[in-house]
C-alpha cells in the first residue's frame, strides 16, 4: 500500500517519530510478499499526529534492491474509529481493535481495500526491511546467474552447430585433396610423355641424311619445348594441391580446437571420423607430391641431356 508520492531514497529505515508523550509512538506494521509498512503516531486528546512508510522490492535489476515511499499526516481517534489524513489531501478510515489497526485504504480505481496492521516495534520493522532488501538481492543474483546460463548455453549450442557443419564440409576439402593429387599424377605422365616424343626425335636426329639435320633437330627442340610445358603444368599443379592442402589443415586446427572448447563446456562433440579421413588424405598427397617431384626433377634432367645430344649434332659432317 503506498499513499504518498515514492520517494527517491530506496531502502530507508524509519528511525522514530517525536512522541507527543513519554511512551512513544505507537506503531503498526503491514507485511506483504513483497512489500512492507508501518504507520506511528502520537495522540494527543484523541487527536493524532503522525507517520507513514511503505518499503517494496524494486521492480529494477540493479541499483538500490527497494523502493520507499512516506507521508505524514493527522488524525482523530475516537472510540477505536480511527481517521487519518494524508499530506492535507487523502482521508483514509480505519479501526483499533486490540493490537490490530485496520485501515480501509481508497484504490485507482475508486475501491476500497481492507489493509491490516499489527501493532509492533520499529526495530521488528526495520529487521522486516532489511530481510526483504536481502531477498531482493539474493533474487538478483539467482536471475543473473540464470541469464547467465541460458546464454552459455545458447553459445554452446551455437557451437555445437558450427562444429558439426565445420566437419560436414571436411569431405568435400579432402575430395579437392584428392583431386589435386590426381592432376599432379597427370602432369608427371605429360612431363614422361613429352621426354618420350623428344627421344624419339633424338633418334631421327640419328638416323636422317645430312641435309635433313636440321629439320629433326627443329622436331626435337619442339619436342623439348613440350617437356617444359609439361613441367610448367606440374609446377601449376603441385601449387593447386598446396593451396588445397593449407585450406585443409587450417579447417583440421579449427575443428580441434573447437571440438575442445565444446567438450570443456561439457557439450556434444560430433563423429570426427572425417578429421581422420582428412588427415590421411592429407599423409597420402605428402607422399604423393614428394614422390612426383623427385619423378619430374628426374625427367626434366633427361630432357636436358636429350637436348644437348641433338644438339651437338648439328656439326656433324655432310
Amino acid at each position: 500500500m503506498r499513499l504518498t508520492v515514492a520517494l527517491a531514497l530506496a531502502g530507508v529505515l524509519l528511525t522514530g517519530c517525536t512522541p507527543g508523550s513519554d511512551q512513544g509512538p505507537e506503531t503498526y506494521v503491514a507485511e506483504g510478499a513483497d512489500q512492507l509498512s508501518v504507520v506511528q503516531w502520537t495522540e494527543d486528546g484523541g487527536v493524532l499526529t503522525g507517520t507513514y512508510q511503505a518499503v517494496s522490492a524494486s521492480e529494477k535489476s540493479d541499483g538500490a534492491p527497494t523502493d520507499s515511499s512516506d507521508s505524514s499526516f493527522q488524525g482523530k481517534l475516537s472510540h477505536g474509529a480511527v481517521s487519518l489524513t494524508f499530506d492535507g489531501l487523502t482521508t483514509v478510515t480505519g479501526k483499533v481493535d486490540g493490537d490490530s489497526l485496520t485501515l480501509s485504504v481508497p484504490q485507482k480505481d475508486g475501491g476500497v481495500t481492507p489493509v491490516t496492521y499489527h501493532r509492533s516495534t520499529l526495530d521488528s520493522y526495520n529487521r522486516a526491511v532489511a530481510a526483504l532488501a536481502a531477498r531482493v538481492t539474493t533474487q538478483r543474483a539467482q536471475a543473473a546467474q540464470e541469464a547467465a546460463d541460458a546464454r552459455a548455453a545458447a553459445d554452446l549450442a551455437q557451437q555445437e552447430q558450427a562444429l558439426s557443419e565445420s566437419v560436414n564440409d571436411l569431405p568435400s576439402l579432402t575430395t579437392a585433396i584428392t583431386t589435386a593429387t590426381a592432376g599432379l599424377s597427370t602432369a608427371v605422365g605429360g612431363v614422361r610423355s613429352a621426354l618420350k616424343s623428344q627421344r624419339a626425335a633424338l633418334a631421327r636426329v640419328k638416323s636422317v641424311n645430312c641435309i635433313d639435320v636440321y629439320t629433326a633437330i627443329s622436331d626435337e627442340g619442339t619436342t623439348y619445348s613440350d617437356v617444359t610445358t609439361a613441367e610448367s603444368d606440374f609446377e601449376t599443379a603441385t601449387t593447386d594441391l598446396a593451396g588445397a592442402e593449407q585450406e585443409l589443415r587450417t579447417a583440421m586446427t579449427s575443428i580441434q580446437t573447437a571440438a575442445e572448447s565444446v567438450r570443456n563446456a561439457g557439450g556434444t562433440v560430433p563423429d570426427l571420423s572425417n578429421v581422420t579421413a582428412a588427415a590421411r588424405a592429407l599423409r597420402a598427397s605428402g607422399v604423393s607430391k614428394k614422390t612426383a617431384s623427385a619423378e619430374v626433377k628426374r625427367l626434366a634432367e633427361s630432357a636436358k641431356q636429350v637436348d644437348a645430344a641433338a644438339n651437338s649434332l648439328t656439326g656433324r659432317a655432310c
